[in-house]
């Protein structure tokens, strides 16, 4: 007989793996308490007041002079070092008054926003959490941000875990299946001010059977890829940001998601494979639309305010510089002006449940964390940017209709 060098394979039954479900969720929640020790649950960040004034666009007179009007939270002072810290909450109060960003006009609705591509490891998730709490942080935005990936990573970053703590009622899954007709049931507060969440659960994965069950069964005036959006569409008057947070796979979740959509954002790593699958994503997509729109004849057609590339995680290496040379010539301006680099700290946050917006005073070197916190902050500035001149356009279209 043959003899082995290599353990003897063991047959793998449903039970097996139902074993190993539950001792890898286990795991999880061990992992996870433990990061976020001494706390059971995430804390909001506290700032310095030299983030603060960074954050609003102001100088220490300036502040001192508010702090001294009495009508802006002063924030804590240490009394060794003397200081002075706010929270996020008081940060939030002060951007909305000494911040640059216009309140959202009257009458307009909130901006949604997908993050999606089919590629994993793209950073997705990353870039919907940091868009949900910068545009909350730095321009003082009410922000929903939806899980829709049955793996519930976006739900995790929130220091939730998906798989034990969130049931399928507390997801979308209700609304796909035609129990509510608003996502205002699932809506859950966090532990980031101005934030909220729909979390996601494995039970996710019967949304790909129940929306095409809908189909077959021929109901009138049922548009599956609309169900989303009009879940959405109620709460739009409370948000100025929905980010949803897709799967990295054309299902029919992430089809509602696109078809949800006002703007997309697709993060790309710049390497070969990512580039290739960009083209897939690009061919799909637009056969997508452009198919259903055939279908829905007499329809509303499906047009989006902007669709931008978002260059993630660039190293300084030959091949990725050349791929991202490919990506700026096949998309030109679609392609963002602004480019996430590969570091180390950005590894580092996602492995503690967390990002660069939940660590502002980073221990290590400055020099380091500005480095991948200031595109963040460029990236949600410009994204603002573009929403305020949206909505100042629908102002005025509707203005001069009335």
């Amino acid at each position: 007989m043959l003899e082995l060098n290599f353990p003897t394979p063991v047959p793998v039954s449903g039970e097996e793996l139902l074993r190993i479900s539950q001792r890898s969720a286990k795991m999880l929640e061990r992992i996870r308490d433990t990061m976020l020790q001494p706390f059971p649950r995430k804390q909001a960040p506290v700032f310095p007041s030299s983030r603060v004034q960074e954050i609003c666009g102001i100088d220490k007179q300036r502040m001192a002079y508010q702090i001294k009007k009495g009508e802006l939270p002063p924030g804590t002072q240490e009394k060794v070092r003397g200081v002075r810290k706010f929270t996020l909450a008081d940060t939030i109060e002060w951007v909305k008054s000494e911040g640059k960003s216009p309140r959202r006009p009257t009458g307009q609705k909130g901006k949604v926003i997908t993050v999606g591509n089919f590629k994993g490891g793209v950073t997705k998730t990353t870039t919907s959490m940091i868009l949900a709490q910068g545009l909350s942080m730095r321009h003082a935005r009410k922000v929903l941000i939806i899980d829709l990936d049955p793996q519930g990573s976006a739900t995790t970053l929130h220091g939730i875990n998906p798989h034990a703590e969130i049931s399928a009622d507390q997801t979308v899954l209700p609304l796909i299946e035609g129990t509510q007709s608003s996502l205002q049931f699932a809506i859950m507060k966090t532990y980031w001010d101005n934030l909220d969440l729909i979390p996601s659960a494995t039970d996710l994965f019967n949304a790909e059977f129940i929306l095409p069950s809908k189909v077959d069964q021929e109901i009138k005036g049922y548009e599956f890829w609309g169900v989303l959006r009009e879940g959405i569409e109620p709460l739009l008057d409370t948000y100025d940001y929905v980010i949803i947070d897709t799967a990295p796979t054309l299902s029919y979740l992430t089809i509602n998601a696109l078809f949800a959509s006002d703007s997309i954002i697709v993060p790309v790593v710049p390497d070969t494979l990512s580039f290739a699958s960009m083209v897939q994503f690009w061919s799909l997509f637009a056969d997508l639309v452009n198919g259903l729109q055939a279908h829905n004849k007499g329809g509303t057609t499906k047009a989006f305010d902007y669709i931008s590339i978002l260059i993630t995680r660039m190293a300084q290496r030959p091949p990725a510089i050349l791929c991202r040379d490919w990506i700026l010539k096949t998309y030109g301006e679609s392609v963002l002006p602004i480019v996430i680099p590969e570091t180390d700290l950005a590894r580092t946050t996602t492995t503690e449940f967390s990002t660069v917006y939940d660590m502002p005073n980073y221990d290590g070197s400055t020099e380091a964390y500005r480095r991948i916190c200031d595109p963040y902050d460029q990236l949600i500035d410009l994204i603002d940017q573009k929403t305020c001149f949206l909505w100042s356009q629908q102002e005025e279209i509707s203005r001069v209709a009335a």
